[in-house]
């Protein structure tokens, strides 16, 4: 019997501490009260962004979360995120939130502005503990304000109700969010654009959403589009109480539909231009949906971060940034200033005020006219909603076909060198390439060739490699559905996402070849790759790659697709001379030798034998600057592209977040640097063309605050000199990540990550003739022009010879006149510079913005945006592309 009594004993107090059992109010199940709480805190600062975490009350059983109650007063707590985690960022009871979780976080809920309680439908739960993936909640709050010593610690969080019984469908979040905001000052009218392809594999049903921004966002407009059209999520205004607000008609998404968004600004009272950021005087575009699905196969968080399908947001219906009628009763709700309206914000309180709150959710006063969420303003609510189903952290929702909606009786039941320098020739910034002269010779510009490829009905991810082989046929490299984002890797370790490693590889086939015509001539690459990143065709046409994902170096033969050669371990990055962490380019010598540029983390370039063994390694990433005011020489900050002048005998380098091309002899010694002004802060790729006395061709990825676009630059590899500018259109490019120059010198190919494209540039040089002319062009400097090149001071100058027979008496003609023009240019350089180059590039300051961890506040380094859009970690980062290296773009 004492046996038994002390079985009982440890049994009841081996059971989570919840409070005392309720019944959910859509349910008959048990369920208990579970609460995440700041356990009282001051935040030291304004716009300090605070984390707490609490284990999982089961986190061997299998549990259900059925509804969100905030307690917290939106006087104090700015806005409230609740992250579910494999491990939490930090093992301190609380911390700043620059890491919310060690590895993926998923977003669970969100609230601000004073919003009520989110009820769920019957027979959907958001699923913790077990195999979940969610051991630990976390709770981040942006505190706006600090609270000082004189006042009360703030104890605000939520209580969240937890039954054990299994859902019949998974709840779950989708966030669509824009990574790219630019705000000028004054206006009345600016959007932030959001658009991508779902690419789940299970049909979503969304039943409610919740829109959030900062100060200057009036509407915020999310769509569903297929192949009937755009159909109308929801529309809300967030200044009003930042609610899950329910759909008034269910929507089905299925994958391969589209989701588009709209943000829509009103800057007139700003006087100075503003960029996506953590702050509430920065702004934020995104758009929330919460979902059910599939229990058995769906997933519980789906993301849609930047504008990767520019044609759908093209084409919006109108309306979409036409603001709702004034409404002084949500407004006073989101102010505080309505009679009983402030939520909850005790650590011992409960109860929610529901006054008006709850017959806004209700619907006794949400009429389409108040905040939008159907087309049909006088569709029914759905039978078994509740009433507040509002706050919770994701985007998308239902359909009109819905067989399966909880509650729904019957089928259709439901309503469902080194300064900012001019070109040669170019003393104004270009407005046309088209129309206005560059400083190259005729025929050397550059012109887009329209229609290429020629895709037809096939379907690009992001593109992160492009090289061109020996038959001038071209390779891409991409990566199919699978997006480089604030989830795929931890900041911490920078170990690829285990949930997406687990996943598998990218189905598709991530590597094809086009002709010089643009079409598709092969397609191979399938279940092989995890991250595509680097692209390189050897002099034998051999395909090298480098997987980000995998952090290794592969070797393929052309013709058969057959693995030669690998380098690094698998998902292991490492700094030793064995392992890479997140590679990110390759460049092959005839003899075999080659290089890899290791990019992300080790921020080194590493030379290896034709037996594979490392011979040097050089770079690394420090604070020390230059008399430039840039880092000095072999300092690298993500060393992005490789580009080899065999002939040269050199090797350049896109130091990407120095915004330089840093160009080395074959062994790694410095040799020169160039950054004109006109690459801005980033520069992400270069390549070499050895025409016309030899040539370097790079594009840069720019940020909204370099007032410049992303475009390509042509530079003389002989000096450095900037000589031309070249863009798409007068916009620039989106997002560029790597570029190509065909064999014979003629044409060069750039790739994005979004939105995802191959555009072809031509020109109509003729090599016989322009090769002399480039050589003069190059020691003929304008009077105004200045040397961009950094040279080594204990390295000579080489010199390089054309390759094309001149006549003999041309030759004579010319001596004259060059030593003429030498002379002039350096009496001209020592009369405007004394005995050395005296102009600098002038400095920026960094306002760049990485959504994969916007929240981090980092010391003395500057937040680095992989390409891919570590633009952003959720709301609490911004990517490859927002990942320190997470958001910006990769």
């Amino acid at each position: 019997m004492k046996l038994i009594l002390l079985s009982l004993i440890l049994y009841f107090c081996s059971r989570p501490a919840w409070s005392r059992s309720h019944h959910h109010s859509l349910d008959t199940d048990p369920v208990k009260s579970f609460k995440v709480l700041m356990p009282g805190v001051r935040p030291p600062t304004d716009d300090y962004y605070m984390c707490t975490s609490v284990p999982v009350p089961a986190p061997e059983e299998d549990l259900y979360i059925v509804q969100f109650n905030p307690l917290a007063k939106a006087k104090t707590a700015h806005h409230m995120l609740l992250y579910g985690c494999e491990e939490p960022g930090s093992e301190k009871e609380t911390w700043e939130c620059g890491v919310t979780c060690r590895g993926a976080p998923k977003i669970m809920y969100a609230w601000a502005k004073n919003a009520a309680a989110t009820h769920i439908p019957k027979d959907v739960g958001f699923r913790i503990g077990k195999d979940s993936g969610i051991k630990y909640l976390v709770l981040q709050i942006h505190y706006a304000k600090r609270i000082p010593e004189s006042a009360e610690k703030d104890y605000s969080g939520l209580s969240l109700d937890i039954t054990e019984h299994q859902r019949k469908y998974l709840g779950g979040i989708l966030l669509m969010l824009a990574t790219h905001i630019q705000i000028p000052p004054h206006q009345t009218k600016v959007h932030a654009d959001i658009s991508c392809r779902y690419t789940g594999e299970t049909d979503l049903y969304p039943f409610a959403y919740r829109t959030h921004a900062h100060e200057l966002a009036f509407v915020i407009t999310g769509y569903h589009h297929d192949d009937s059209g755009y159909h109308l999520l929801g529309k809300g205004n967030p200044q009003w109480p930042q609610a899950f607000y329910p759909m008034n008609e269910t929507h089905r998404i299925k994958p391969k539909d589209n989701l588009v968004g709209r943000c829509t600004y009103n800057s007139e009272s700003r006087d100075k231009t503003t960029f996506v950021g953590p702050t509430h005087t920065d702004e934020m575009c995104n758009f929330y949906m919460m979902y059910y699905t599939d229990a058995r196969y769906g997933k519980a968080f789906h993301r849609c971060f930047g504008n990767n399908e520019p044609n759908l947001v093209a084409s919006l219906p109108p309306g979409s940034d036409t603001p709702l009628p004034p409404n002084p009763l949500l407004d006073a709700i989101a102010h505080g200033h309505h009679h009983g309206s402030s939520m909850a914000g005790g650590h011992d309180q409960e109860e929610q005020n529901w006054t008006p709150m709850k017959k806004i959710l209700d619907k006794e006063e949400h009429p389409q006219n108040v905040y939008g969420g159907s087309e049909d303003v006088n569709a029914e609510p759905e039978p078994d909603k509740t009433a507040g189903e509002e706050e919770k952290e994701s985007p998308v929702g239902g359909s009109e076909e819905n067989p399966a909606t909880p509650g729904c009786s019957t089928k259709h039941g439901c309503k469902v060198t080194q300064f900012g320098l001019k070109s040669p020739n170019n003393p104004k910034p270009k407005t046309d390439l088209n129309k206005e002269s560059s400083g190259l010779p005729d025929g050397l510009s550059l012109h887009v060739v329209k229609n290429w490829p020629k895709l037809n009905n096939l379907q690009l991810g992001q593109i992160a490699g492009i090289a061109t082989d020996s038959k001038g046929n071209v390779h891409i490299f991409h990566r199919g559905t699978r997006t480089w984002d604030s989830g795929s890797f931890s900041v911490v370790t920078n170990e690829f996402n285990p949930d997406l490693i687990r996943e598998g590889p990218i189905q598709a086939p991530t590597l094809l070849t086009f002709d010089q015509d643009g079409k598709i001539i092969k397609q191979w690459g399938e279940k092989m790759f995890y991250m595509p990143h680097g692209l390189t065709i050897d002099h034998d046409d051999n395909i090298w790659v480098t997987d980000v994902a995998m952090h290794q170096v592969f070797k393929f033969n052309a013709s058969s697709g057959k693995k030669l050669k690998v380098f690094g371990e698998q998902f292991k990055p490492g700094q030793d001379l064995a392992h890479f962490c997140k590679p990110t380019d390759v460049a092959v010598l005839r003899s075999g030798e080659f290089y890899v540029a290791d990019g992300y983390c080790n921020h080194r370039i590493m030379k290896f034998s034709k037996d594979w063994k490392v011979v040097k390694v050089w770079g690394n990433v420090s604070k020390r600057k230059g008399t430039d005011g840039y880092p000095l020489p072999t300092d690298f900050y993500v060393p992005h592209g490789l580009a080899l002048a065999e002939d040269k005998k050199i090797l350049c380098v896109a130091d990407r977040e120095n915004g330089r091309i840093q160009c080395f002899d074959l062994d790694g010694n410095f040799k020169y640097q160039a950054h004109p002004r006109e690459f801005g802060k980033t520069l992400y790729a270069v390549t070499y063309s050895p025409h016309n006395g030899g040539l370097l061709y790079a594009v840069n990825n720019a940020d909204p605050g370099d007032n410049i676009v992303s475009q390509g630059f042509t530079l003389s590899i002989d000096t450095g000199l900037l000589l031309d500018t070249w863009k798409p259109s007068s916009q620039g490019f989106g997002r560029p990540h790597d570029l190509a120059v065909s064999p014979d010198g003629k044409s060069v190919y750039v790739v994005e990550i979004g939105p995802n494209k191959v555009t072809k540039f031509t020109s109509s040089f003729n090599e016989g003739i322009h090769q002399t002319v480039k050589k003069g062009m190059i020691i003929h400097k304008p009077d105004d022009a200045v040397d961009v090149i950094q040279k080594d001071e204990h390295t000579a100058p080489e010199t390089h010879l054309s390759d094309s027979a001149t006549p003999i008496v041309v030759g004579v003609m010319l001596i004259v006149p060059v030593v003429v023009v030498i002379i002039v240019s350096v009496v001209l350089k020592l009369k405007r510079s004394g005995k050395c180059l005296g102009n600098r590039r002038l400095s920026y300051n960094d306002s760049r913005f990485n959504l994969g961890n916007f929240f981090n506040k980092h010391k003395g380094f500057k937040q680095l945006y992989t390409d891919e859009m570590e633009h952003l970690n959720s709301e609490d980062s911004d990517i490859e592309e927002f990942d320190v290296v997470e958001t910006r773009k990769t």
